[in-house]
């Protein structure tokens, strides 16, 4: 399911980048993209020496094309930069970058530079939280991204040096991946020229953060001729990467502009699906869902068709079809958070109480997994609140508001849990984790 998360926890970001609070911008969620990014970028964490395991990509609901890292293994995209390239190579050249920042240790550098008795006070908070609620530190981080103002900009922003140190070390790792290096050429073409409008601030942020020389893109014209022919691309990365983008376009465009762009006559499986969204959205109920079924009929075991299927319904008020499009889903992708969380949302919207029960129990799976979702914290405490667990909703909420950097909010209920929950169980180790957490905030 393609979902917008709301940026609560900007604050931390926000202070230590010595920026002022400006509009959260929105994480998308989608189980699909998340996989397929994964899949794009593993290669490069591990061409870099990095365990893919500990790296976390977060996409940004953005039409400025940007990408950045921070705080540690943390890469963020922007939407507008995963569908303005038109490559898999491309987008991949990209992530090599920015892992070669990673690798380089640039980034530590940078945040060692940002540093400061105020913000380091304030990352202390954010990974204080992010331990308490999600055991990384990554998480909070995550969630705090989003501001886009000047100063955070130039925060961003790295050396020449490290420019061309990342440029470097992102061709070495596409090459031992297997992956085109001219994408990367490809990529720096896309913005050259644009360090002359620096001073104007019309310029696109990834120039901004990412000063493309010219004498960067001569240095790699020169290296990429002495490497060996590249091989084509994957043909499954490269099936992953167009129904990403389609996805995407399909969501983030109206649906005119999608029809526009992925016509009747485009017979591809990554444009059925793009109309498919945008028939949901206009919306055009049967449409869609003969565009969605004809995909399930010719990739029945693919749980992000069912998922979709199922989300299609879910929004269209059929409830109890769409329980039955995501159990088809979660029986397909049974560890998938994001598969579980759409799941117990659906059975929310049937009036059973065995459906509450049945609900509880994928949204208890999916917040087991993945901690980082306000929505799923949201559904749970409403699920233990109509079963009568008072103690387990109070908790849910608790952590739901200190993940969205509503303290306040979040040390009462945390406190309610503590009194509500037996004294030593996990539930109240739990709860008095987030009254830690959020007294040190507020204090």
């Amino acid at each position: 399911m393609l979902a917008r998360a709301l940026i609560g926890m900007i604050l931390a970001l926000a202070l230590v980048l010595h920026t002022g609070l400006a509009a959260a911008q929105g994480l998308i969620r989608d189980a699909e993209i998340e996989a397929t990014l994964a899949r794009i970028a593993n290669p490069m964490f591990r061409a870099a020496g990095l365990n893919p395991n500990s790296a976390h990509i977060y996409v940004i609901d953005s039409p400025e094309p940007n990408a950045f890292v921070l705080g540690g293994q943390n890469l963020f995209l922007h939407t507008g930069l995963i569908t303005r390239l038109k490559t898999v190579d491309q987008l991949r050249a990209v992530i090599a970058h920015e892992v070669g920042h990673i690798a380089g240790g640039h980034v530590a550098r940078r945040d060692q530079a940002l540093g400061g008795a105020r913000g380091i006070a304030m990352m202390g908070i954010a990974a204080a939280a992010a331990a308490a609620l999600a055991g990384s530190p990554e998480a909070g981080l995550a969630l705090a991204a989003g501001s886009q103002t000047a100063a955070q900009r130039a925060a961003l922003a790295h050396s020449r040096a490290e420019e061309s140190s990342a440029d470097q070390a992102g061709l070495r790792y596409m090459a031992a991946a297997g992956a085109d290096p001219r994408a990367i050429l490809e990529v720096l073409r896309l913005f050259r020229g644009q360090e002359l409008l620096l001073s104007s601030g019309s310029m696109d942020a990834y120039a901004r953060t990412h000063p493309l020389w010219s004498e960067r893109i001569a240095l790699l014209e020169e290296r990429i001729a002495t490497m060996p022919p590249a091989k084509a691309p994957d043909p499954g990365d490269a099936y992953w990467h167009a129904r990403m983008v389609a996805k995407f376009n399909g969501f983030l465009l109206t649906p005119g502009a999608t029809l526009r762009r992925y016509p009747v006559a485009d017979t591809s499986e990554s444009a059925a699906l793009a109309r498919a969204v945008a028939y949901h959205r206009e919306p055009s109920v049967a449409r869609a869902m003969a565009n969605i079924d004809a995909l399930i009929a010719a990739r029945p075991n693919d749980p992000y068709y069912h998922e979709l299927r199922g989300q299609f319904l879910l929004e269209s008020g059929e409830a109890e079809a769409a329980a039955v499009a995501y159990r088809s889903a979660v029986a397909l992708a049974p560890r998938e958070p994001l598969i579980l969380g759409g799941l117990g949302r659906a059975l929310l919207n049937i009036e059973d109480g065995r459906a509450t029960g049945e609900a509880a129990e994928a949204l208890r799976r999916s917040a087991a997994m993945d901690k980082a979702n306000a929505e799923v914290l949201r559904d749970l405490a409403l699920a233990e609140a109509r079963l009568g667990n008072e103690g387990q909703a109070a908790l849910a909420t608790a952590e739901r508001f200190a993940l969205t950097g509503r303290f306040p909010d979040a040390l009462r209920h945390a406190r309610h849990a503590a009194a509500l929950l037996p004294t030593g169980s996990p539930g109240w180790k739990q709860a008095e984790d987030v009254i830690t957490m959020a007294e040190r905030a507020l204090n």
